[in-house]
């Protein structure tokens, strides 16, 4: 009997094994989950029948041990399997965390029964004429541990009835049978343990459940979903989907290729004609399949396709028909043009955008290379200003009537487009050109935006093209330098490029290009300008910068000083200069001149590239000079226009000691209101602004002087006056009350050597 019920487990076993595996070759968390159970499932098996027909009592309890906690583990991994199969309660993973670590202690527990008997006890029975260990005495320990079985079975039965109700009936084919078996195993495992029947007879159903689970869960695919979903696919895509017999029938349609081809009635004719049509016009009787595109028109709407045609043969390879599978590309298509019109366009204007129009431009020239031509490029001015007056709307107004002028005005044989910002750019033959025609544009342009806040102007640079094969952009380059020759020039509209202007940006490259080793070599070199009274007594010096160039020789300021500015270098210079001063303010007063001071400028620039006060300051710690010594002179402008806290800055100086000047008072805002705001020493005025092409206004503009000499003094503040270049303007500046002098008429700035030689 014992061989028998042996073998039987061995059979049971065998389906197993089998289910084990085919479940490996699956890579999945389901699979390995399904294989865990199964592996122990087997281990329950063997145990149990080991247990069953046990001799000795230590085996016996030592197989009954196995056989609860492999029970166990089969149960925790029917869990997990139910929840990553439903979905239901799968991402508690702490919860089953917590049921391997009870399983664990449970298994410590059984297994050290068999030597302490904590848990349960085993008494031999007569059954069958067959004496068999049977539980006897049955610990809280051994109740523990079928209530931990069974809430695991409860989990399990609850993720299966919970996925149940929540899904169509269509899909309850997949889990109902599941849920039903493991419903049988957990009633008979019930029965047998009131019973007290020594063999569990729920193990057979363990072979009934590996083959359901590893069936249900990893292979099947219901063929109704199958049939029902590829139906719909067929008959909903958006790809039409036509089928003909062997006598070239159309036999079937989907939805969205009855749209596209047929009448009102939905037959299946007007399909066939526009199919027919297709065919005749490719060779398809020698081919099993073919793709291409082709358009159609098709309610007077020009549509795109791909499509592809592919015969259809059965199991013994005769023919029985083909289909098409035909994609409606038209939005596509669509879309490819619109993007490829956006590459090559300017979205607001419609004109060429900056590169096509340098590729069409340069097709043209090289299409007419004895014709001669020219560039032209446009520039709005004060565009800026517009968006901030206007807004946005209004300045995008204006460039589409700027383009709308070149699409009106230039004809065939004529390149424009839109550049960039408020730039446009034409590209027409010389013979064709007429200044006029684009000066009227302008008046045009101006006639219609002009009110009282803005005027629009509109500069127009001309270069003459003398190689077609030049860069494009820097044709464009050319035509923008000429425009920078107008500057602020009302008076005219067009200039014209010429090598000149070219040189001077040329010129310009260089001198920033140079200025890193002329810092290094100390090519810039200090030179000071005498300020005296009137009776000749040398008080101080204005520092002004000059470069000794080793090609050029020396170069003035005038030539360098805007150019570093434009670039933002001129604070690299500056602090150069101002270091250049401080040494030769503490030689002087380490040989006793403690008297005499030196001016410094202080750039605009120089507030937003570093700070002005943390630099002057360090430095005249660093060479110990009395502050007062080293006058700072910053221009009005740069003081009312400023951003980066001028006017605090200015404070700080003269709390630390510094004298600080206005420079050019008056050639800037040139408004005594500004005055109550500017907490200075010095004014320094510059007679450059009394100069007048009317010789009746001289009175006045002198009037003007001495009232601001008057001012300065009842606020307390000196006066220096700068360009200096008669006796007469010394003596009647003198009567009006003005003791400090610079200019010509005294000394030209001169090496630091020479003024030393000459004044100390």
């Amino acid at each position: 009997m014992d061989k028998i019920y042996m073998v039987l487990l061995l059979l049971m076993i065998i389906p197993i094994l089998i289910c084990i595996r085919y479940a490996r070759k699956i890579k999945s968390d389901v699979a390995v989950s399904i294989v865990k159970c199964l592996v122990f499932a087997i281990i329950t098996i063997l145990s149990n029948g080991l247990f069953v027909f046990s001799i000795d009592e230590t085996f016996a309890y030592l197989m009954e041990a196995l056989y609860l906690f492999s029970y166990d583990m089969v149960l925790i991994y029917i869990l997990q399997y139910s929840q990553q199969y439903t979905m239901v309660f799968n991402e508690i993973s702490p919860f089953r965390t917590g049921c391997f670590i009870v399983a664990y202690l449970d298994g410590i527990s059984l297994f050290a029964n068999t030597f302490l008997h904590n848990v349960f006890t085993l008494n031999k029975v007569s059954y069958m004429n067959y004496e068999l260990f049977h539980i006897g005495t049955k610990s809280v320990f051994y109740h523990l541990h079928f209530v931990f079985a069974f809430c695991l079975v409860l989990c399990t039965i609850a993720s299966f009835i919970t996925k149940i109700t929540r899904i169509p009936y269509f899909y309850r084919k997949k889990y109902f049978p599941i849920l039903v078996v493991i419903c049988v195993i957990l009633v008979l495992n019930v029965v047998c343990d009131l019973s007290e029947f020594p063999v569990d007879l729920s193990l057979p159903f363990f072979v009934f459940a590996a083959i359901l689970i590893c069936y249900l869960s990893l292979y099947r695919s219901p063929k109704e979903l199958v049939d029902k979903t590829l139906s719909i696919v067929v008959t909903e895509m958006n790809n039409m989907v036509i089928c003909f017999d062997i006598n070239n029938e159309c036999v079937y349609a989907n939805d969205r290729a009855l749209e596209m081809f047929c009448t009102s009635e939905g037959s299946l004719q007007a399909v066939s004609e526009y199919v027919k049509a297709w065919l005749a016009e490719n060779d398809i009787e020698s081919r099993d399949s073919l793709e291409w595109s082709d358009q159609k028109t098709i309610d007077n709407e020009i549509h795109y396709f791909d499509i592809e045609y592919r015969k259809l043969f059965d199991q013994k390879k005769e023919y029985i028909g083909f289909f098409l599978n035909l994609v409606d590309n038209t939005e596509k298509h669509l879309a490819l043009e619109q993007e490829r019109y956006l590459a090559t366009h300017d979205t607001l204007t419609g004109l060429y955008n900056k590169s096509h129009f340098a590729v069409k431009s340069a097709e043209i020239l090289k299409s007419h290379p004895d014709e001669e031509w020219l560039l032209l490029s446009s520039n709005i001015k004060d565009f800026k200003l517009i968006n901030d007056l206007f807004g946005m709307e209004k300045g995008n107004e204006v460039l589409k009537m700027e383009a709308g002028l070149l699409k009106e005005r230039c004809r065939d044989g004529i390149v424009y487009g839109r550049i960039g910002g408020d730039k446009f750019a034409v590209c027409m033959p010389k013979a064709r050109f007429q200044e006029e025609y684009f000066t009227d544009a302008i008046q045009t342009m101006g006639q219609v935006f002009n009110n009282d806040l803005y005027h629009l102007h509109i500069y127009i640079g001309v270069y003459e093209i003398t190689d077609i094969n030049e860069d494009i952009s820097i044709m464009c380059d050319k035509a923008n330098f000429a425009i920078k020759t107008l500057n602020e020039n009302y008076a005219r509209s067009i200039a014209y490029y010429n090598d000149t202007i070219l040189n001077n940006t040329i010129l310009e490259k260089q001198l920033v290009g140079d200025f890193d080793q002329a810092l290094k070599e100390k090519q810039f070199c200090m030179y000071l300008q005498p300020q005296m009274t009137s009776e000749g007594k040398m008080l101080g010096a204005e520092a002004l910068v000059r470069w000794q160039h080793p090609k050029r020789g020396l170069i003035f300021p005038g030539d360098f000083i805007e150019v570093f500015e434009k670039t933002g270098l001129i604070y690299r210079l500056d602090r150069f200069i101002w270091e250049l001063a401080v040494q030769k303010l503490a030689r002087w007063q380490q040989e006793g001149h403690s008297d005499l001071y030196i001016s410094v400028n202080i750039s605009t620039k120089d507030f937003y590239y570093m700070n002005v006060y943390e630099t002057i300051t360090a430095l005249v710690e660093k060479y110990r000079i009395i502050p007062s010594t080293l006058k700072l002179e910053i221009t009005e402008t740069a003081i009312m226009t400023g951003t980066a806290g001028e006017l605090d800055m200015i404070e700080q100086f003269r709390k630390y000691g510094f004298q600080v000047e206005i420079d050019d008072f008056g050639s800037g805002y040139s408004s005594f209101n500004t005055l109550k705001d500017m907490d200075v020493d010095v004014l320094k005025i510059d007679m450059g602004f009394l100069r007048t092409s009317k010789p009746e206004n001289l009175e006045k503009s002198m009037s003007i002087l001495n009232m601001i000499i008057s001012l300065s003094k009842t606020l307390g503040l000196s006066v220096v006056t700068e360009g200096v270049e008669t006796k007469e303007q010394v003596v009647k500046l003198t009567q009006m009350g003005c003791r400090i002098y610079q200019g010509y008429y005294f000394s030209k700035p001169i090496p630091v050597e020479e003024f030393e030689k000459r004044y100390m």
